[in-house]
């Protein structure tokens, strides 16, 4: 299953091909080997790797997401693989011809499931989470009223006290941030492309410069997973991007969520979201599939993880 993230952190890495392995070397020495097939994203945060376009290649024909990370774990480049999907011109010609007010629509289901899971988070670590919750139900069409900003204002301040800034660019949390958030981000272009979506024609994102504002869309709902995850690595003592975060952050993609009613891996929840989106666009019905964190008896979001 699609599901495993590879990261190449350390320096002067060699990266090979073998028998449908991905085999690390280091001075000529084996450090380790992993298949394919298991393989959702690559990423690459150290400067100085070495490895084979085969190796890119072999990836995307199994669908897999190759990032390329410059500082605090932001992506500079993203390798993701074409003709996933045999009718990806008939959905690309549904994709650009969505209507304003369809976009709007979703965009408004998106954020609004947004700051629902914002509120959660704040429950679940037993801090104020009224008025996030509070905001979620105001949000309108098109979320024109910009709540989204509203809600993260105090959702980061409640979070992680007064003195957090969320900055892309940031040390300490922020990077840690940064980093789950780009394999979530992977993981999403890759169920878009899949499902043959143009990652570019976003619903809401709309930046020239920027080839995934479908993926920055969808993922939004998302982000708080990547915050809980965070948070209790906090708790723990840890306060800088170490190995050992890396290490849990990494696990993300088989995280538990709702959706349809069924319990899914994060990573099969993607694609049923995309596919639902698809699905909207093809009958011109706004309503969209997306995922709910587990709840508890209480009400209370719980993280677990396969």
């Amino acid at each position: 299953m699609l599901n495993r993230v590879l990261e190449i952190a350390e320096e002067n890495r060699y990266i090979s091909l073998e028998r449908g392995f991905i085999v690390i070397k280091s001075k000529g020495e084996e450090l380790g080997r992993i298949p394919l097939d298991d393989i959702a994203v690559l990423l690459l945060s150290a400067q100085s790797t070495t490895l084979t376009k085969n190796i890119i290649n072999a990836l995307a024909e199994r669908g897999c997401i190759s990032v390329f990370c410059g500082k605090n774990y932001i992506p500079q480049s993203i390798t993701i693989p074409v003709g996933l999907h045999s009718l990806h011109s008939k959905i690309l010609r549904t994709q650009i011809s969505a209507s304003e007010p369809f976009k709007k629509k979703v965009w408004q289901q998106i954020v609004i499931r947004k700051i629902e899971h914002q509120a959660m988070v704040l429950e679940l670590f037993n801090k104020n989470f009224i008025l996030v919750r509070k905001i979620s139900k105001m949000v309108k069409s098109g979320d024109t009223e910009n709540r989204e900003a509203y809600a993260a204002r105090i959702y980061w301040t409640e979070l992680f006290g007064d003195s957090f800034i969320r900055d892309k660019n940031g040390n300490g949390i922020n990077a840690m941030l940064n980093y789950g958030y780009a394999i979530m981000r992977a993981a999403m272009i890759r169920a878009i492309c899949v499902h043959g979506l143009e990652p570019s024609l976003g619903i809401f994102h709309d930046n020239k410069l920027n080839s995934f504002c479908l993926s920055d869309d969808f993922f939004e709902v998302y982000r708080p997973i990547v915050d809980v995850i965070v948070y209790k690595e906090i708790q723990n003592g840890e306060c800088e991007l170490t190995p050992s975060v890396k290490k849990n952050l990494a696990k993300i993609l088989n995280i538990i969520v709702d959706i349809r009613n069924e319990k899914t891996q994060i990573v099969q929840s993607m694609n049923i979201m995309v596919s639902s989106y698809v699905n909207a666009l093809e009958k011109k019905e706004t309503l969209i599939t997306l995922p709910e964190l587990e709840k508890n008896a209480d009400g209370i979001a719980i993280i677990e993880s396969v």
